[in-house]
């Protein structure tokens, strides 16, 4: 797990924690989704034919790392028609390989410890319609172009609103990770109902068209789009590396060995939310998150302290139009010191 990593889930857990508050939000997220990525299942097939013979249960989860960013610069990728067997079994079975399952493992230690909200990473969640299904009532809805009959692929049209066509089915019969999200989202469109999408901002154009779909289905979308972590002055993905030194293993060994779990979840929180904001513009600086977890440690100590009230100002101060509650106005009202002052009740609700 990795800065970038770090910051979405500590946006959705604060989102969330926050708006459940004052709302009764449902959190939604699938391992599925990124198990039926073409690039998983490339990397299962790489990992498989290479490395066969290995225990990835006793793999150092920065290790099983490395072999991702091998298997990226070393074009040992096979065609995804030729890796039905993987898909087939994820489908069907839920399967996760050994793996990634390891890797889920580590993350959710990692979870806990900061104390965020565990989405279910190892919680198989079959998806709601088959692709077929999915596909069907999008061109139902005029939402979609399915060329598979002529031998080629499926498309998401959006061009009503002046946005290319997305392919979301390749000719090859593989679906991408847009059309897996559909087949749960659309079930649980319903006319009126608010959803939110939090996503990388690298993905801005995709989530634009979902949330076309889904206000022409009935709902009332909204978008959250999140900023990577610069590392070492890069904005770049994990598959290039680089990323030894700011590994979250590495990160809560340093910051554990000074201050107390409660320090350490407020003040990662602080850092990853009011000081690097939603953007991408502000590299990774452990000076910086340092920093955060020193103001962290006087808030809780305060807070323990004053024993005030919980703050419902702020927490109306920090809700959206869209009836979600800011991460990043809550934070930063916290980080800077505004009155009135966090209660130890309004931290252990959201923060710890």
């Amino acid at each position: 797990m990795l800065p970038t990593h770090v910051k979405g889930f500590l946006w959705v857990d604060v989102l969330f924690r926050a708006t459940r508050l004052f709302a009764e939000p449902e959190y939604h997220w699938s391992p599925r989704t990124p198990n039926l990525t073409g690039q998983t299942i490339q990397f299962w097939d790489h990992l498989d034919r290479r490395h066969g013979a290995v225990d990835f249960g006793s793999v150092p989860p920065d290790d099983l790392g490395r072999l991702y960013v091998r298997f990226h610069s070393s074009g040992d990728a096979r065609p995804l028609d030729e890796l039905r067997h993987y898909i087939d079994r994820v489908e069907h079975e839920g399967w996760v390989h050994p793996a990634t399952r390891a890797m889920s493992l580590a993350w959710k230690r990692h979870l806990d410890l900061l104390g965020v909200r565990d989405p279910g990473l190892l919680v198989d969640r079959p998806l709601t319609l088959s692709t077929e299904e999915a596909v069907e009532r999008l061109v139902r809805h005029r939402l979609c172009l399915d060329h598979r009959r002529y031998g080629g692929p499926v498309y998401l049209d959006g061009t009503r609103w002046g946005m290319p066509l997305r392919k979301v089915v390749g000719a090859d019969g593989h679906a991408n990770y847009l059309l897996v999200i559909l087949r749960d989202l659309l079930p649980r469109i319903s006319r009126g109902r608010q959803v939110l999408f939090v996503y990388d901002e690298d993905l801005a154009h995709d989530y634009a068209l979902l949330g076309r779909i889904a206000s022409t289905l009935g709902a009332r979308p909204s978008k959250l789009p999140l900023g990577r972590v610069p590392i070492g002055g890069a904005l770049r993905s994990s598959r290039y590396g680089g990323w030894d030194e700011v590994t979250i293993g590495r990160l809560s060994e340093l910051c554990l060995g000074e201050f107390g779990p409660a320090a350490y979840r407020l003040g990662m929180r602080l850092y990853f939310i009011a000081m690097l904001k939603r953007t991408s513009g502000e590299p990774f600086r452990p000076d910086l998150l340092r920093r955060a977890l020193l103001r962290a440690e006087r808030m809780v100590r305060e807070a323990d302290e004053r024993g005030a009230p919980d703050p419902a100002s702020r927490l109306l101060a920090s809700t959206r139009p869209s009836g979600w509650a800011d991460p990043y106005r809550l934070t930063d009202g916290l980080f800077a010191g505004r009155p009135p002052a966090a209660s130890r009740a309004l931290l252990e609700a959201v923060y710890l």
